[in-house]
């Protein structure tokens, strides 16, 4: 029987039913989307850079080609970053793995106007740590440079260093040490960015900190054990869901000697690395556990622009990487720009004004290009430009000394301290001081002055073992030389390996050297302060001590620098770039154009020294030292008491037939 009643109830209830059923679609449709939401939120990106010494305009480097193109430029830079942020909304982070300053002359006034530091705060860098070249300054020079960028009160990136340590018995400490607390220099930072909190902390490699010379009052603590602590630190108390290692330690291909990838291992809770100090080209990551380890080479030829996921909670998942290149073609951020210029011209001013000579003024120019430091360390050895640069020394001291001048028999630059090299075309002030723009005078002024000594001819050898042994360990310690002629055999025993030298003597013949006879040497300031260090860390094998022109030695290096001008009171230091300078200036015009021409013979190699691998039995002795001639004497004892042993059992054996 129809009941209008029963349907009337039967209609309400599907009505609740359907009406219930839409508010759960809508709230579990909606918490989809809030989820969906959240996962696409998780998301960061990391535009980086690492090792851009000064390099605040772009420079030209040599294609594989042969040609020259135009890299880098802080202002372009600057293009790319807005590009990113403005495509990621809030999801940008932009750091920087240290050595900011120490390659170009706008460096030459990095404690007075702190240009490199305070454009990257304009840029729009949010942390950075510190690199070896940084400490260049000294510490005096560093404090004063933090300060100055203080006192500008600019947006200033976070500046964070987590193993470095202050020596309590140092009479520098108070300076340094007051200006980090003042600055401040942190162990680590926070940065929130996309709903993601983030812990940043920047370390010093054992490597990096070995080749800080002159900041006597630091000490850096272990990468391992300090990023333990203070990973601990993030997890446990800061509770932050990312963490992000500034380091400048680098990546090897030698894998017991590639520090990064030994923290990723040692550390695997570290998310992600920017891996800076050996210049690296990573064209994609290098995946240690879930730690992502990137660089981007130096110089700001590359913006580096790491995109994760971190939605997951179990570390960050790779979405992109891409090392964009910084290329002429690119618009320049204007208003940077014309801070750069600024700075440019206060230069010409300044530093090089006591030179006479202007930032942008042509030298001499070049038909061909000398070998790329990338070429330099991929086949090691004689270079023209090293030949150049060794030769502009020699006449650097001709040139000083006048009439007084006494015979140079060997000038020595390492391949580390030239830091550029030069090509086809004009080549500026500019590209000449980029070449060897490293250290600090005694002057406090910008440029390593050049040093006078005398070496027996014993340790003429002894300094040129290094180039026979310690090269495939410190690549950066490559000789390029002049004055001398020598060869080595890689097969004979470390330390004894230079079995060919003879030296020039004034009147243009080369001769074997007298072991006990003083010999006249030329390099940089950096260069003779480390022969010690050598005879230190080569436990006094190679013993190398610079002496003065009656054998004894120098008490201080100090008193050996080059003096450009006795007559004017004080020493007037010549530095090495300086040197190489206005050696280019006097080289003749060949085509008339007005440009003095770089020599041809500078185009390649012209055989200095080379490595001539023998196994022959005489090569491998021939006019060794104690190491080869000893060695030889144990073996022959070892040999011999073999033999006895042979014979002693042969006899046994024979009488026991016979019983």
């Amino acid at each position: 029987m129809y009941n209008p009643k029963q349907e009337t109830e039967m209609k309400r209830s599907v009505k609740i039913f359907l009406l219930i059923g839409l508010v759960h679609f809508i709230l579990f449709g909606l918490s989809e989307v809030r989820a969906q939401k959240d996962i696409v939120d998780k998301k960061l990106v990391i535009l980086f850079t690492h090792d851009l010494h000064s390099y605040l305009m772009p420079f030209q480097t040599s294609t594989r080609e042969g040609g020259r193109i135009m890299r880098g430029g802080y202002a372009r830079i600057a293009h790319l970053i807005a590009q990113e942020q403005a495509l990621h909304k809030g999801k940008t982070l932009l750091v920087d793995a240290g050595d900011i300053s120490m390659g170009t002359l706008f460096h030459t006034s990095f404690a007075t106007e702190a240009s490199e530091l305070r454009l990257m705060g304009k840029m729009g860098y949010e942390a950075l740590t510190f690199g070896n070249h940084d400490f260049d300054f000294h510490s005096e020079g560093l404090a004063k440079m933090l300060r100055v960028a203080k006192l500008s009160n600019e947006k200033l990136p976070l500046i964070l260093a987590s193993n470095i340590a202050f020596k309590s018995n140092s009479p520098t400490r108070s300076s340094l040490e007051q200006t980090f607390r003042e600055f401040p220099v942190k162990e680590y930072g926070l940065i929130n960015k996309n709903g993601l909190r983030i812990g940043v902390f920047g370390l010093m490699g054992r490597d990096a900190a070995e080749e800080i010379a002159f900041a006597k009052d630091l000490t850096f603590t272990e990468l391992v054990p300090t990023a333990r602590r203070i990973v601990d630190i993030l997890k446990n108390k800061e509770k932050v869901d990312v963490i992000l290692c500034l380091s400048h330690s680098g990546t090897s291909k030698t894998k017991k000697r590639s520090e990064d990838e030994i923290l990723a291992r040692e550390v695997p809770q570290i998310d992600i690395i920017i891996s800076g100090h050996t210049h690296t080209v990573l064209p994609k990551p290098i995946i240690s556990g879930k730690t992502l380890i990137v660089s981007a080479g130096c110089y700001g030829a590359h913006l580096g622009i790491l995109e994760v996921d971190f939605s997951k909670g179990a570390g960050g998942q790779l979405l992109s990487y891409r090392l964009q290149e910084v290329t002429d073609e690119l618009p320049e951020d204007r208003a940077l720009a014309e801070d750069i210029e600024k700075y440019r011209k206060k230069l010409n001013q300044t530093y090089l004004s006591s030179y006479q000579l202007k930032f942008d003024q042509v030298l001499a120019e070049g038909g061909f290009n000398l070998e790329s430091l990338e070429q330099a360390y991929a086949r090691p050895g004689e270079m023209g430009l090293g030949n150049l640069i060794t030769d502009a020394f020699r006449e650097a001291v001709k040139k000083a000394e006048g009439s007084r001048y006494e015979h140079i028999h060997m000038v020595l630059q390492p391949l580390g301290m030239i830091r550029d090299s030069l090509g086809t075309g004009k080549i500026t002030v500019n590209d000449v001081f980029r070449v060897l723009s490293l250290g600090l005078g005694l002057d406090g002024s910008a440029g390593y002055p050049l040093v006078t000594f005398y070496l027996t001819g014993k340790e003429i050898k002894n300094a040129l073992e290094v180039e026979s042994t310690l090269t495939p360990i410190k690549p950066n310690y490559h000789l390029q030389v002049s004055g001398i002629r020598f060869q080595y055999n890689p097969h004979r025993l470390p330390f004894d390996r230079v079995n060919v030298l003879t030296v020039q003597e004034s009147d243009g013949k080369f001769q074997p050297p007298d072991p006990k006879r003083l010999y006249r040497v030329c390099v940089n300031y950096n260069v003779a302060a480390a022969l010690n260090l050598i005879t230190r860390k080569t436990y006094g094998i190679l013993k190398i001590t610079p002496k003065d022109k009656q054998g004894q030695p120098l008490g201080d290096i100090k008193t050996a620098i080059l003096d450009g001008d006795p007559q004017t009171p004080g020493v007037q230091e010549i530095k090495e770039w300086f040197a190489l300078a206005t050696y280019l200036k006097s080289f003749p015009d060949t085509d008339g154009n007005g440009l003095p021409n770089i020599p041809y013979r500078y185009h390649a190699p012209e055989g200095r020294f080379s490595s001539n691998p023998s196994w022959n039995p005489i090569a491998l002795i021939k006019s060794g030292n104690y190491l080869t001639y000893g060695t030889l004497g144990v073996g022959i004892l070892i040999l011999c008491f073999l033999i006895f042993i042979a014979l002693w059992i042969i006899r046994r054996l024979r009488k026991g037939r016979k019983i």
